[in-house]
């Protein structure tokens, strides 16, 4: 569902990735209305984290990328007011990868591994001012500016990504840990 904020004129990339920020963050949220005693389950093998500290690290890594997202939409605007707009699509194709739990080994990085310090409301209301942001960010880039600036991403060496990509990579890492939870519930 596209924001009535974001221009109604928009490209397929920006729809595209403004479904998938909604989807996500929508997804998250009623995954943090679940039961404590759901949210609190820790499987019984090594470094399993329960429902609550995935929340958490989502929240986490999405600070870090909107740093650098918010940096990129800066530098996006500011080139816009000398240089064309390209017209073509952003490849989100690429991206899909990073949804899914099984395709590449994935660690997170020591500062991003969640600390269990914030409740699942303190979460829940960082996520949705996450969320909040994201639209911001896409809505200040909604007549294809952020086509204009890009950042090179390490993560299964996607290389440089402009800040559609950026923003619709944030949605999928936040997919990744639903689709993993959604797989290890399949298994309990």
């Amino acid at each position: 569902m596209i924001s009535n904020r974001i221009v109604a004129s928009a490209s397929g990339t920006i729809v595209t990735v403004c479904n998938a920020i909604y989807e996500t963050f929508d997804r998250l949220d009623s995954l943090c209305a679940k039961p404590a005693d759901y949210l609190q389950y820790r499987p019984a093998y090594p470094d399993a984290w329960t429902v609550s500290e995935h929340l958490e690290h989502v929240s986490l890594v999405n600070r870090f990328l909107l740093l650098t997202i918010g940096k990129g939409v800066k530098i996006a605007l500011r080139r816009a007011q000398t240089q064309p707009i390209p017209l073509e699509e952003s490849d989100l194709r690429r991206l899909d990868p990073i949804a899914d739990p099984g395709a590449f080994p994935w660690e997170p990085p020591g500062h991003m591994i969640p600390t269990g310090a914030k409740s699942v409301d303190e979460v829940r209301a960082l996520l949705r001012a996450q969320h909040g942001e994201c639209l911001d960010l896409l809505e200040r880039i909604g007549g294809g500016e952020g086509k204009l600036c890009s950042f090179r991403m390490s993560v299964y060496a996607l290389g440089m990504l402009n800040m559609y990509q950026w923003l619709f990579f944030l949605a999928q890492h936040g997919c990744w840990h639903l689709e993993f939870l959604l797989r290890r519930e399949t298994r309990r």
